[in-house]
């Protein structure tokens, strides 16, 4: 096990128990080293500490200021590795001076965002909030799932979504699939994991069970149909994570709020991937976040978006 975080100062666990909600991340421990610093329906990012240093796994959207946040719970030099080069996963990026993402994202990393997206991904945010009211409202009378940690919070104070704007960052660290991330006391293995995109990554601290595992895993729907995701490759990357077996205690994924979750979800969701490359998965026809139409093959515990009849979405 890695050494303590020395708690209280400058950071650490007293810190994220003080600050569970700074007005727009959610803040918790999540094992020992390992802190949640979410942006509750939108994107989960993870500082990972060591002895030694300390990485920030994803920046988010960039709408508040995750590098104080992370530097006041590492308490000791912190760098960035994106899990891939998608806006709502290095938007943040650009507070950071390094920035390690493998290769096969440097050069989207680098370039300017489609257009549109950013206002479409903020008039996305605002139907979140409206429509969250009633949902919360529900939660109320009938349900009481909702806790503090999963409440959907307004923008931060001060922000113009109208000038939000997603800014290209250049990599300052290549990975590769096998690459060590040697935080002292604690490596983070780089899993290559393509399919959502060619550059997707997971890391796996296998000393401690804990696999992170970017857009490849999650609880939700699993994007598929984007312009440079590959079903196939997809099915193989899940296949491989499934095959870490009994070396993974629990898996941590970037959307949505079920974000701890048991081991056994990679065999599911590996399985789920084969359907959909043999034929065998039914669907339903739904939308993404941006509004385009998806299908939907839905499984217990998760669901996957393939693209719909207008091809997919570019993010």
């Amino acid at each position: 096990m890695s050494a303590p975080v020395e708690f209280g100062a400058p950071g650490g666990e007293d810190w994220a128990a003080a600050h569970p909600r700074t007005s727009w991340f959610d803040i918790r421990p999540l094992a020992d080293g390992v802190f949640l610093i979410a942006e509750p329906g939108h994107v989960n990012n993870f500082l990972v500490v060591g002895d030694d240093r300390a990485v920030l796994l994803d920046t988010g959207l960039g709408v508040a200021d995750i590098r104080t946040v992370a530097e006041r719970l590492a308490g000791k030099p912190l760098s960035v590795v994106n899990s891939h080069y998608h806006f709502d996963h290095s938007g943040g990026n650009r507070l950071f001076d390094e920035i390690a993402i493998h290769r096969a994202g440097a050069e989207m990393l680098a370039q300017p965002a489609p257009e549109g997206l950013a206002e479409g991904y903020m008039a996305y945010t605002q139907r979140l909030i409206e429509e969250w009211q009633g949902y919360k409202q529900l939660d109320d009378a009938y349900f009481h799932l909702v806790t503090a940690e999963t409440l959907i919070r307004p923008l931060p104070e001060g922000f113009d979504p109208a000038g939000y704007r997603i800014v290209p960052t250049t990599a300052t660290t290549l990975l590769d699939d096998g690459d060590q991330i040697d935080l002292g006391g604690r490596v983070l293995e780089v899993m290559h994991t393509p399919g959502h995109s060619p550059d997707s990554i997971c890391l796996f601290d296998e000393r401690n069970g804990l696999l992170f595992g970017g857009d490849t895993i999650n609880t939700g729907p699993i994007y598929a149909q984007l312009e440079d995701s590959d079903v196939e490759a997809f099915a193989r990357s899940t296949r491989r994570l499934a095959g870490l077996g009994d070396s993974v205690d629990r898996v941590f994924v970037c959307h949505f709020m079920r974000v701890d979750n048991p081991p056994g979800l990679l065999t599911e969701i590996a399985d789920g991937f084969e359907r959909l490359v043999d034929g065998s998965a039914p669907f339903r026809d739904n939308a993404d976040c941006l509004g385009y139409p998806v299908r939907e093959a839905c499984f217990d515990r998760f669901s996957i978006f393939v693209a719909g009849v207008n091809g997919g979405t570019r993010v």
